[in-house]
């Protein structure tokens, strides 16, 4: 693979903080879990089940959707890989605890649909087809859902559609799409770079694809 495993770390963690931090408008709220320190463990892996629960109650859908992307550092966990399938199969009766409806949003079904699909590997069509449906949402945040899942997906198939959103007028969606092509580590996507790059010289856009190409295939070096 043309990218290396530590930039992709970073670049994951990237995305996390850049596209889906949240004001938490409960933090005050002595009565709520402290959902950051929740998400935060989780991203590291280190969350037990009942944490990874409580942090699926959370109450903004811009954190919850992140917490599901960082769900993915969890797939060593049986009963979280159970979890997952059984919120994408609407299984309320099961953890009647948990923000269901925001779960049932199209950002957050994004989020899980992509956290799924990077797990389980084989047999993923389904999970790809309703990230896929989404790529031309009008809500900026779905649309970045869609760019970000997709760039952690990794197929060269979908290139032309991030090449489409870093052409685009959303400057939100315009960077997530940038940082995709990085992520994705794929020849094709590194040669749709430098070809936006060679568009883009003099523009903001110009300097942070060449950024993204440095670290990500090691251009110019």
């Amino acid at each position: 693979m043309l990218m290396s495993l530590r930039f992709k770390i970073l670049t994951h963690s990237f995305f996390l903080l850049f596209l889906f931090i949240g004001r938490d408008v409960f933090a005050n709220d002595a009565t709520l879990p402290d959902y950051d320190v929740l998400r935060e463990k989780i991203t590291f892996g280190n969350a037990n089940f009942s944490e990874v629960r409580e942090a699926l109650t959370e109450p903004d859908i811009l954190n919850l959707t992140n917490t599901l992307h960082a769900l993915y550092s969890m797939r060593w966990h049986r009963a979280v890989l159970h979890l997952l399938q059984n919120i994408w199969e609407r299984k309320r009766e099961k953890y009647p605890e948990l923000a269901w409806d925001l779960l049932e949003k199209i950002p957050p079904r994004i989020a899980l649909a992509s956290t799924i699909n990077r797990i389980r590997i084989f047999n993923t069509d389904e999970y790809k087809a309703y990230i896929r449906s989404h790529r031309y949402a009008d809500h900026e945040f779905v649309r970045a859902q869609v760019v970000v899942s997709l760039g952690l997906n990794g197929d060269p198939d979908d290139v032309d559609y991030l090449v489409k959103m870093v052409n685009s007028s959303n400057h939100y969606v315009v960077q997530t799409a940038m940082t995709s092509l990085a992520l994705m580590g794929h020849v094709r996507a590194k040669e749709a770079m430098i070809t936006l790059e060679d568009e883009y010289r003099d523009e903001p856009r110009g300097k942070l694809l060449r950024e993204l190409l440095k670290k990500a295939y090691q251009w110019g070096e």
